[in-house]
């Protein structure tokens, strides 16, 4: 299994399509629930046509996995480079996690079916792959903003924040009686970012991002 880290070789069309087409049904049904069989159904192939693409389930799994996530990760880097002061570097980021939740429900559900299924070697897989990356970058920031803390502690705060908002998010238009929108997802990554920083005791001051 290739890593974010290993040179990966750019995904042919066919391969594209039935990666997009296995993220869909994966999200859908889950891991479990999703043969061979149903797959290529999806696909238009046959179940050996599809092998001749992917070795195995577990393979199209992981290659599904990469092919949602890789290039989100991708992106966190270049999230944090510049000269501005970490606290803007942090709300950024903080922002483009809940932008990315936000505007991919697939990636949000694979995400979600994980964490409950709890398989030890996918867990590790999106441990490494997905969560780290962004993990480390926020680590860093609150290393810098808050140095007497725990770094580590301080940036797994940040990451429950988002993942909690969007695990509630069905809960919390229920009892708001508003969807999310744009306006109401900055909101909460400015709160996200000063309830870290500085708790709910003093007066937040409004920010461009």
């Amino acid at each position: 299994m290739k890593t974010s880290n290993e040179l990966v070789p750019p995904l042919s069309d066919k391969k594209a399509a039935i990666l997009k087409t296995a993220a869909n049904l994966f999200a859908r049904r889950g891991y479990a629930a999703v043969s061979i069989r149903d797959l290529a159904q999806e696909v238009h192939m046959t179940p050996a046509a599809l092998y001749h693409h992917f070795q195995d389930k577990d393979a199209i799994y992981f290659a599904t996995l990469q092919y949602v996530f890789s290039d989100k990760v991708t992106a966190v880097s270049g999230l944090v480079r510049g000269d501005e002061a970490p606290e803007i570097k942090l709300e950024k980021l903080i922002a483009w996690l809940i932008q990315q939740f936000a505007e991919n429900p697939i990636m949000v559900r694979l995400l979600q079916r994980e964490l409950l299924d709890g398989d030890k070697v996918r867990t590790k897989f999106l441990t490494e792959e997905v969560i780290a990356a962004p993990l480390h970058e926020i680590q860093s920031l609150m290393q810098q903003l808050a140095p007497d803390h725990d770094a580590r502690i301080s940036a797994i705060s940040v990451i429950s924040l988002i993942l909690g908002f969007f695990e509630l998010s069905p809960v919390l238009e229920h009892l708001t009686g508003q969807r999310s929108n744009r306006k109401n997802l900055l909101a909460f990554a400015g709160h996200a970012k000063h309830l870290v920083l500085h708790g709910l005791m003093t007066t937040p001051q409004p920010e461009e991002i």
